[in-house]
């Protein structure tokens, strides 16, 4: 028997296409002004529902889930200030193409500055970081005209978030009093607007222009940032790497591996010095859309400009990160790669040869140095990158986690993730959680002590498994600041900067519920890991204490010494 729901019938009409659509997850922050949503789509068994109090926890827990599924992921709140807490997770979501299906309550909008209750200006409150927004009417659906709008309304916001490389949507939805009423609401087919995917190619005319230009240059880097795992990529990028004028370089976050790929590139261009510029800068340099984590590298080219700098992009952005875009390539990188691969022949040079050998400097000079430093970070990321298995979905969290991931070849071998979108510290539990639940393997999230308490409601909900591990560096603050110039330098770096404190993660694991481990020396960490990784009946949370001040002497004293000869 078909249960009750919602007797508003634009809700009626909302749920089914979100079902005809394919839509399975719907994470629900409990309010009023959303009942109506709230009980149609618990109502329905083809929806997964998940109840998150905290709407910026919410969110991104629902990007993660999306992060993980690769398909939209609804999220839905009450009216007022709920839909901006969303924002954080939105803009994230925006800037790394995943899909976010937003769906806020509203108030009517007679009632919008009127000194109503919880009411705001809702509508196109989320338009800079969403691919598409629209409002539903406030009237019940009971014409074809009005349900035939609705239906459009709903049809572009699923088309839009699935477009090219998809991303989040916002449909606001005015609802008026009362709220709560529920009826048996009749069979109707609901129209389906099928999506169909182009595949395009750049035109041969403007593909043997390209290829002028690439026969003409003996030194070509291909620079990945973050990008999801791609065996398809990866494969033709191995064909490109083989050439002698080729040099490929990846970071953690590119998720391709390590040979015949440059990883760990901070180590690699940290020790060029001026006089040694010409021999490793590219004639030609191409990227791809995802965000590069490396300043280094960012500060490398732009000072030491390429002659022609390709940027491949499948949603068409105008990325000048480097200050020297000479070409903006609409396609998808695997087509573009596989379609150029078919036309080039490679070209005699000693580039590749070149990065190859000061790369094996670089590593033996991070083992020797490793081998003697202290405990500190860089220490504590050694250790972790010995233990952590092979199959594990790591979660890193900003600033200094993900960049510390970016100096060992082992974490390049594993399948990465960040928050690298808009680079926030806030969220990294939420969306470690939120892809935690998507996946049935053991998910890592390694952040550092701000960024675990900002976002310790993302511990707050009853879908954590004894699958998730979280290792807390605490080293009392925010430690990057310690690093980079300027904060260290000022007298306001522990109050304002570093924000020191000397809290413990130990009161919050108890809170939630969670297994805790800590330690604060290398022998101790050495002996734990095993532990940590091991089996639990619950998740576990191991916090690694470690000195602020001397993390940072020895991160300079490591890069310092990469520089130097044997």
């Amino acid at each position: 028997m078909t249960k009750p729901i919602s007797d508003k019938k634009v809700v009626k009409e909302l749920v089914d296409i979100c079902r005809a659509e394919g839509l399975v997850h719907v994470v629900i922050s409990p309010g009023s002004r959303n009942a109506p949503l709230t009980i149609s789509f618990t109502a329905n068994p083809a929806f997964t529902c998940y109840s998150i109090v905290d709407e910026r926890s919410a969110g991104f827990f629902a990007l993660g889930l999306a992060q993980q599924l690769n398909q939209p992921v609804a999220l839905m709140c009450t009216s007022g200030s709920a839909l901006l807490n969303y924002a954080p997770a939105v803009a994230e979501a925006y800037y790394q193409n995943i899909p976010l299906m937003v769906i806020s309550a509203d108030r009517p909008e007679e009632w919008v500055d009127q000194g109503d209750g919880q009411t705001i200006r809702q509508k196109g409150a989320l338009d800079n970081f969403v691919k598409y927004s629209c409002q539903l009417p406030t009237s019940a659906v009971q014409d074809e005209s009005v349900q035939w709008y609705v239906n459009r309304l709903l049809s572009e916001a699923f088309y839009h978030a699935r477009h090219r490389l998809g991303g989040p949507v916002h449909v606001n939805v005015p609802l008026r009093e009362p709220l709560y009423g529920k009826t048996v609401h009749p069979d109707m087919e609901v129209r389906l607007i099928q999506q169909v995917r182009a595949e395009y190619q750049v035109s041969e005319g403007e593909m043997d222009h390209l290829v002028k230009t690439w026969s003409h240059s003996d030194r070509v880097l291909i620079l990945l940032g973050s990008v999801k795992p791609n065996p398809q990529l990866r494969e033709v990028l191995t064909q490109f790497a083989e050439m002698d004028q080729v040099v490929v370089l990846t970071e953690s976050l590119s998720n391709l591996g390590e040979a015949p790929f440059f990883s760990c590139v901070d180590g690699i261009v940290s020790s060029i010095d001026e006089d040694e510029v010409l021999y490793y800068k590219p004639n030609l340099l191409i990227t791809v859309d995802g965000a590069v984590v490396s300043k280094m590298v960012k500060t490398f080219f732009r000072q030491s400009p390429p002659k022609y700098h390709w940027h491949i992009s499948e949603e068409n952005r105008h990325l000048d990160t480097y200050k020297h875009l000479t070409t903006s390539i609409e396609a998808r990188p695997c087509s573009f790669f596989s379609q150029l691969l078919e036309k080039i022949s490679p070209v005699k040079s000693m580039f590749k040869d070149t990065w190859h050998k000061r790369a094996e400097r670089s590593l033996r000079h991070h083992d020797e140095y490793l081998a003697k430093a202290p405990w500190s970070d860089l220490k504590t990321f050694e250790l972790l990158a010995d233990h952590i298995p092979a199959d594990a979905l790591v979660q890193w969290g900003n600033s200094t986690a993900v960049r510390y991931a970016q100096l060992f070849r082992q974490f390049h071998r594993l399948e990465n993730y960040s928050n690298r979108g808009t680079s926030g510290i806030d969220g990294s539990v939420s969306t470690a959680v939120g892809a935690n639940v998507a996946t049935d393997r053991m998910t890592l999230l390694v952040t550092g002590d701000l960024s675990f308490m900002y976002d310790s409601n993302g511990l707050w909900n009853n879908y954590l498994n004894n699958r998730l591990r979280i290792v807390v560096i605490n080293n009392g603050g925010g430690g990057i600041f310690r690093f980079i110039p300027g904060p260290s330098d000022t007298e306001e770096m522990e109050t304002y900067f570093e924000a020191h404190h000397n809290l413990s993660m130990q009161p919050m694991a108890q809170m939630h519920g969670l297994h805790y481990m800590s330690c604060d020396d290398a022998e101790q960490l050495s002996q734990s890991l095993p532990e940590f990784f091991g089996p639990h009946d619950k998740p576990v949370i191991l916090e690694i204490k470690t000195p602020a001040k001397e993390n940072a002497r020895v991160l300079k004293a490591y890069f310092k010494r990469l520089k130097e000869e044997l």
